[in-house]
């Protein structure tokens, strides 16, 4: 490969986070009829999504047993949702949550599989450290061919542990459900600020490439600036209509990308896994109904109603997941009590009482000895691409944050070293 060419597969990677190469070739989740529909009247109600759901959970579990069908449950809406439609169904699923323990998210799982008699694993519930997560990394890299970025690697231990404990046919996984009915939350891992500074703050493309790939340590000399801005203009994301750009932004980079990264290891471990909420069927009916987020109001106010398809669902599936509460702190039975009475608790539980809830998985110090530890090993092939002083010296001042995308900028070398010595 040209060094050039090279240099800006490392520094679109930078910027975006994943590899965005079906994106440059024009792949998408979403095709001209959605767009049609947007611009419509919707036609869908809750019914029609409620149908869409059963038809997609039964067609997947037709042929299993008792016990062989999982789903990665969480305390949050999204999986309690799937979950109802199994229990409608008469099936009772193996529950998987994985990480701390004292996270809310597995704390409320647990607690539901304990109402409702499931069988449940926490895996990976305990502290990792450098010596193991880079094990877990190099299998991650190696079983899906250094496409899914080590970030991926506990979730990867997680699926291997509960499959080695539950013999599962079928996995159904929440992916990419809240994000049609929330709209799109800007994030560190998702991608760099670029989309963010360029969307909403109308930030010059080429300044801005220049300060975040500075940020990431890629060199200037590296890539080549005009194929590289030729490059980004070619994404589907980066037009001129910022609604269309979330769109496109939410359905090709975070769902056909960030959550294919888990559906692809979780299917190395699985015969079959189900992401009920990137099945074409049920995107075609929320974009046609009242709920996608493109046909709401933005606004604290307008956030308040996004609970209300959930709750709806849950009580025409399986009513006594109303009275459990969410990872949040409220059950979903508070929101049918009427809008003033759940923004009120909800504010009492989110900026009154502010309860502590740890990370299911955490970027500690143990993170950084990982990171110290495996960039001492990187190929001097990779560093004619990354500005190894910068690097260090950012990595030795001890000012580090907690969370996966902040990450990325000292990670990323590592894993592409990874990937050259483990798939080449």
């Amino acid at each position: 490969m040209d060094p050039k060419e090279a240099g800006n597969t490392l520094a679109l990677f930078s910027l975006f986070h994943h590899d965005i190469t079906p994106n440059l070739n024009g792949t998408s989740l979403l095709e001209k009829s959605h767009f049609n529909a947007l611009n419509s009247a919707p036609v869908c109600d809750d019914q029609s999504i409620i149908q869409v759901i059963l038809d997609v959970v039964q067609e997947a579990t037709l042929d299993c047993g008792i016990g062989e069908v999982g789903i990665t449950l969480t305390g949050g809406f999204d999986s309690r949702v799937i979950l109802a439609a199994l229990l409608f169904l008469g099936i009772k699923p193996v529950c998987l949550t994985y990480g701390n323990p004292l996270n809310k998210d597995i704390i409320i799982s647990k607690r539901i599989c304990k109402t409702l008699g499931l069988k449940h694993l926490n895996a990976v519930n305990h502290s990792p450290t450098a010596k193991s997560y880079l094990e877990d990394v190099k299998e991650t890299i190696n079983i899906d061919e250094g496409k899914a970025h080590l970030h991926r690697a506990h979730r990867m231990a997680a699926i291997k542990e509960f499959t080695k404990k539950y013999k599962i046919k079928v996995l159904l996984t929440g992916h990419f459900g809240g994000e049609q009915i929330r709209g799109l939350s800007y994030n560190n891992y998702f991608s760099s600020e670029i989309f963010k500074c360029f969307n909403e703050k109308n930030t010059k493309l080429k300044p801005l490439i220049q300060s975040i790939l500075k940020s990431y340590f890629i060199k200037e000399s590296s890539y080549s600036m005009n194929q590289l801005e030729k490059q980004i203009k070619k994404l589907n994301w980066m037009q001129d209509d910022k609604l269309k750009n979330k769109l496109y932004f939410l359905y090709d980079l975070v769902g056909m990308n960030h959550h294919k990264q888990d559906i692809r290891l979780y299917s190395k471990f699985v015969k079959r896994v189900v992401p009920v909420y990137l099945d074409e069927r049920f995107i075609n009916t929320l974009i046609r109904s009242p709920h996608h987020f493109a046909r709401k109001k933005t606004g604290k106010l307008a956030s308040l109603s996004h609970p209300k398809l959930y709750c709806n669902i849950i009580a025409s599936l399986y009513p006594s997941l109303l009275d459990i509460e969410l990872s949040n702190g409220y059950k979903p039975k508070d929101y049918r009590k009427g809008l003033i009475y759940y923004a009120i608790k909800r504010s009492i539980k989110k900026y009154i009482l502010k309860p502590h809830n740890p990370p299911s998985f955490s970027y500690g110090q143990w993170y950084q000895g990982f990171v110290a530890e495996n960039s001492a090993h990187i190929d001097s092939a990779v560093w004619t691409h990354y500005d190894k002083k910068a690097y260090f010296e950012a990595l030795n001042n001890g000012e580090h944050l907690s969370n996966e995308g902040y990450w990325h900028k000292f990670s990323n070398p590592i894993f592409f070293n990874l990937k050259k010595k483990l798939t080449e």
